[in-house]
């Protein structure tokens, strides 16, 4: 306090104000009755892209957009009859116009001041384009977690219990035509729950994308509510750093698999586990349900999980895994 007091002693009131002024980080007027500037700081004047000689002299009306100056001249009358002092943020939309063109969201907390027996107005202005622009960001963000709930937790449910009561009819289905179509309409169902898991995938990424690990995670722990049990997840740390290529068919291999254990295993325990070799990463889904069937189908989920392991130079197999249930292995070179 002592070092205040000093400093102000050593420096008159022009002086002060000057500092002041000039070090202030929003931009700063000083406005005649008639709307002309008398004063103007640096940091107004990048604001506007004009230089301080370029605003003194001028009206202040030439600051606002071309198509708000004659209202803004009529308020800028009606307040300079009866000034009040006007903090920032009071609900009103403002903008300024660079000198280039491009206008510019702001706030305006405005001073009534006497000088030489006439009243003048400091006007002190802030570029809010950066508060405005964040806050549209997170109005986004939350729009998109809304629409990916919406799709979790009402479309893909709708079409996965969908899928399960065409599977509860299919064997009982005849002619041999009407098995086959319900057939391809399960697998139908089930490449747009994986599109749709896919997009909702996205939807969550936000600026950043997120790991593997917390893809598989998620994954793992949404199919827990069909199952009536948690899966065990058993994930090496080093998963994270695989290719988009790899880490994208894992995801719906692993997708693939186990809605395979939901609608066929009627499993108690199912362990998934993922490891990244030096040569080779390697998933193995483990149930302990009823098994494969004497002959299983090819087609569908099956084939896709084979397809995939070929495209990136692996393999898939799915085999009885001892004492009961099915062990699903899918290796692919890295």
């Amino acid at each position: 306090m002592h070092a205040s007091r000093n400093l102000q002693a050593d420096m008159d009131n022009d002086q002060l104000a000057e500092a002041l002024i000039e070090s202030s980080p929003d931009g700063l007027l000083l406005i005649n009755a008639d709307g002309i500037i008398i004063l103007a700081n640096p940091k107004v004047a990048s604001m506007f892209g004009r230089p301080i000689d370029a605003l003194v002299g001028s009206t202040v009306d030439q600051l606002v957009p071309v198509e708000s100056r004659e209202r803004h001249s009529d308020r800028r009358a009606s307040y300079s009859k009866r000034p009040t002092m006007r903090a920032m943020g009071t609900g009103l939309e403002l903008f300024g116009e660079h000198a280039q063109g491009n206008m510019f969201p702001v706030e305006i907390s405005l001073s009534p001041v006497t000088i030489d027996s006439q009243v003048h107005t400091i006007a002190t202005i802030r570029d809010v384009s950066d508060r405005q622009e964040a806050a549209a960001q997170l109005a986004m963000l939350r729009d998109r977690e809304r629409i990916a709930r919406d799709l979790h937790d009402m479309v893909i449910q709708r079409l996965f219990a969908a899928g399960m009561n065409l599977q509860a009819v299919q064997g009982a289905a005849q002619p041999e035509m009407v098995a086959e179509r319900i057939s391809s309409t399960i697998n139908e169902l089930d490449s747009t729950i994986r599109e749709l898991r896919a997009a909702i995938f996205q939807l969550g990424q936000h600026e950043e994308k997120r790991s593997l690990s917390a893809q598989l995670t998620e994954l793992v722990h949404d199919r827990a509510r069909h199952l009536g049990f948690e899966p065990e997840l058993d994930l090496t740390s080093e998963i994270d750093i695989l290719p988009d290529f790899i880490a994208d068919q894992l995801v719906a291999t692993v997708t693939e698999g186990m809605s395979n254990v939901v609608r066929h295993a009627e499993a108690s325990s199912t362990k998934i586990t993922i490891d990244l070799g030096s040569e080779t990463v390697s998933l193995i889904i483990d149930d302990n349900g009823k098994g494969l069937p004497d002959e299983p189908t090819r087609s569908g989920g099956l084939s896709n999980m084979m397809w995939r392991a070929a495209e990136l130079g692996g393999s898939c197999t799915v085999g009885p895994r001892e004492p009961t249930g099915t062990r699903l292995e899918w290796h692919v070179p890295v």
